[in-house]
């Protein structure tokens, strides 16, 4: 639901309240890695990568992003008269370039293996200290650099900082300490990216500073991951979160990376067929969240019809 809060508001950055939620509510991505990345870590066949394994995750991460990627360019040549080359087509299924939709999808197929590697580094003490030390410097350094064009190829140095922040948050996650050490760190952290990227007069907008992530963005995800997650915990333990609350929050949990792919469609089916500018951030966010529902509910309904004539076949998977 953020992510699609995020590319709605995106388009209405000329209002105060937009820009605010927009700029805000870019610990998305992070939490998006975080739910993922926790749920991968707590099980015993995690540190293990067979060939068999790592080619069913890829097909989970590449097979929604195939169908997304046939049904957005049938649309933009039979609904929004855009023209596609080939070329284009074909770079879209090659997973795109630079920041479109495609780099989410790559991002997950590195950690495919990186989890496994920092669960496997994690049990030499040596080794360990080193590759937390250069995994650590990598989004500190991003911040004294020039925008990267081609973040992809160094966005899994990073972007592993967080993974190892949330192995540590399943290793210590029971433990008191945690929690206000974590919060601690991941302030300071932050006020001191904020104040070295105002020294340089670099922009404080979380998602320039997303391509690689830096310092600055990784220490606001880390700061409100575990805000989020322990706020939920509190909720839960006392019987504060509403069951149905629940049951919502649960949907888009399991339905996240499918409804990451469906909300792009709308976006540009509005975008380009309305005048959605009309509708304020809040209508246009609103229609595009009902729409992405509806069509998932469709999606499930039609698997289900698909796995009774094929057994065993599923071709949307629930979040990583």
């Amino acid at each position: 639901m953020l992510m699609i809060l995020i590319h709605a508001t995106a388009y209405f950055l000329d209002e105060p309240t937009s820009l605010l939620i927009w700029n805000t509510t870019h610990f998305a991505v992070p939490l998006f890695v975080f739910c993922s990345a926790y749920i991968l870590l707590q099980r015993n066949d995690a540190k293990s990568l067979s060939i068999v394994r790592a080619v069913s995750r890829l097909k989970r991460l590449v097979v929604p992003y195939i169908i997304f990627t046939t049904v957005l360019l049938v649309t933009f040549v039979l609904v929004l008269d855009r023209p596609i080359s080939l070329q284009s087509a074909i770079r879209w299924y090659l997973l795109g370039s630079g920041r479109d939709i495609g780099w989410l999808v790559v991002l997950f197929i590195y950690f495919i293996f990186l989890i496994p590697l920092i669960l496997r580094v994690a049990k030499y003490t040596q080794l360990k200290r080193v590759v937390y030390v250069v995994v650590w410097v990598a989004p500190i350094a991003f911040l004294f650099t020039p925008h990267f064009q081609s973040f992809r190829l160094i966005m899994w140095l990073p972007w592993s900082a967080f993974l190892i922040f949330a192995y540590w948050f399943v290793k210590n996650e029971q433990n008191r300490w945690f929690p206000f050490c974590t919060l601690g760190v991941a302030v300071v952290a932050l006020l001191l990216s904020r104040f070295i990227l105002i020294e340089m007069e670099k922009t404080l907008v979380f998602t320039e500073n997303k391509y690689p992530p830096n310092m600055y963005y990784l220490s606001y995800g880390i700061l409100t991951t575990t805000i989020l997650y322990y706020l939920h915990h509190f909720l839960t333990t006392h019987n504060l979160f509403a069951h149905w609350l629940q049951q919502i929050f649960n949907f888009f949990s399991r339905h996240s990376y499918s409804l990451f792919f469906i909300h792009f469609i709308y976006v540009y089916l509005l975008k380009d067929m309305i005048d959605y500018k009309v509708l304020g951030w809040m209508g246009f966010f609103g229609v595009i969240l009902i729409l992405s529902v509806i069509t998932q509910f469709g999606v499930n309904k039609i698997q289900l019809i698909v796995k009774r004539i094929i057994p065993h076949l599923g071709m949307i998977p629930k979040s990583n």
